[in-house]
């Protein structure tokens, strides 16, 4: 699956989904962040609860199951969902007009 990140605006919050598979259980990374987990402790996906919360790409990659092309786009995204926009914005990947879908460098970004 194309991995897709989802972002409110209005919620201050997104969620990067990796993985079609069923959650089973969700695990708090840090303040800010959960990390979904299906049955084989794979991560499904993951939820930062404020754009500016800096991502422990880190302990993410090294605590639970990620396929190294989930790793590469946790490491696209950091430090957080905020700097990550500004950069697709000053690129010209993503249009911030309203609430329009481009595709940023693979990741599938809602705005």
């Amino acid at each position: 699956m194309k991995a897709r990140l989802s972002i409110d605006l209005e919620a201050d919050a997104a969620y990067l989904k990796v993985s079609d598979n069923t959650v089973v259980r969700t695990s708090e990374v840090s303040p800010g962040v959960q990390v979904d987990l299906d049955e084989y402790n794979m991560v499904v996906g993951v939820e930062v609860l404020a754009l500016d919360v800096e991502i422990p790409v880190e302990e993410l990659t090294t605590k639970y199951h990620m396929r190294e092309e989930q790793m590469l786009i946790l490491g696209a995204i950091r430090p957080s969902v905020t700097s990550f926009v500004a950069r697709q914005v000053n690129s010209g990947g993503v249009t911030m007009a309203g609430r329009t879908v481009k595709d940023a460098g693979g990741v599938l970004t809602t705005v």
